[in-house]
């Protein structure tokens, strides 16, 4: 064996040393994400604050996406809501090209993608739903035993299955071509082709595969298993589900979600998408009595 250098050897201790102060902090960033408001507004600033010495380390950049997703999600003026959005997702891509085979920085760079779809143009918002189904399905290929994943595939899926449906207007992390209305979805086929597809059957597997990961993870899993399961026919097991959803606490696992600021906006524009939805099936209905 060649014995190492001084040089060598002090190198090697400042690696180990870089490491531990890195642990100590991440540590301490995901400590802060339990906690409230001020304490994700903390979180992201001890990043920002840390960035140039751990910028290129994909497990400090995911989080430091993870935060600007958080701060968005509890930031009430629009342009700054833009902006977290804008600089998550550019910090979402730089984690990826920092390592690839990192399972979390694809999965919340999709869920970045999808918050970006409420700012974005027709094109890129089209764009963005591919890309967060594209690295939804890299996570999961990476990391398999990641619940939350599979929910939100699941929840892409169950928003996709029908594109017509007033529900799908509603999916968590906003994929958005659930979203799109009709001239935005013959944008969709100009543009990209065909919108991607999905069944009831695909988003009940991704839901029931939660379960199977990790029981009782989430009174929402337990929701839309209990929609799904009500979609096929299946009234006993929705039952059943819904008495599961409704046995659990309402704190559980669903705390590691995004929050539901994003979703709760996309149920106050659904009545506006659902009026011209309406208006154009109104007007195609008496050519399809002539």
């Amino acid at each position: 064996m060649t014995a190492l250098t001084d040089s060598e050897d002090e190198e090697q201790s400042d690696e180990e040393q870089t490491q531990d102060k890195l642990s100590v902090l991440l540590n301490r960033i995901d400590h802060l994400r339990q906690g409230g408001e001020s304490d994700k507004r903390e979180s992201l600033s001890v990043l920002l604050e840390q960035r140039d010495e751990f910028g290129q380390k994909s497990e400090f950049l995911w989080r430091l996406t993870r935060a600007y997703c958080d701060v968005h999600d509890i930031t009430v003026t629009l342009e700054e809501k833009k902006t977290h959005a804008e600089n998550g997702k550019a910090v979402g891509e730089e984690a990826i090209k920092v390592n690839p085979k990192c399972a979390e920085s694809h999965q919340w760079y999709a869920i970045m993608c999808g918050i970006m779809a409420e700012y974005d143009s027709i094109q890129n918002k089209i764009k963005n739903g591919y890309i967060f189904k594209d690295h939804l399905d890299k996570a999961i290929e990476l990391k398999p035993q990641d619940p939350l994943s599979y929910y939100l595939l699941g929840r892409w899926c169950y928003a996709v299955r029908d594109l017509y449906l007033v529900s799908d207007l509603r999916v968590y992390g906003k994929p958005l071509v659930a979203q799109l209305s009709w001239i935005e979805r013959k944008v969709a086929a100009t543009l990209f082709g065909e919108p991607p597809s999905a069944t009831i059957e695909d988003a009940l597997k991704n839901f029931l595969k939660v379960e199977e990961i990790h029981p009782a993870y989430s009174k929402l899993n337990y929701v839309f298993l209990a929609k799904c399961y009500k979609a096929l026919g299946q009234s006993e097991k929705a039952r059943k589900m819904c008495e599961a959803a409704s046995s659990m606490n309402t704190v559980s696992k669903e705390r590691c979600f995004p929050n539901q600021c994003s979703l709760a906006a996309i149920q106050q524009r659904a009545p506006l998408v659902i009026m011209k939805r309406r208006k154009t099936k109104m007007a195609v209905a008496p050519k399809q009595n002539s």
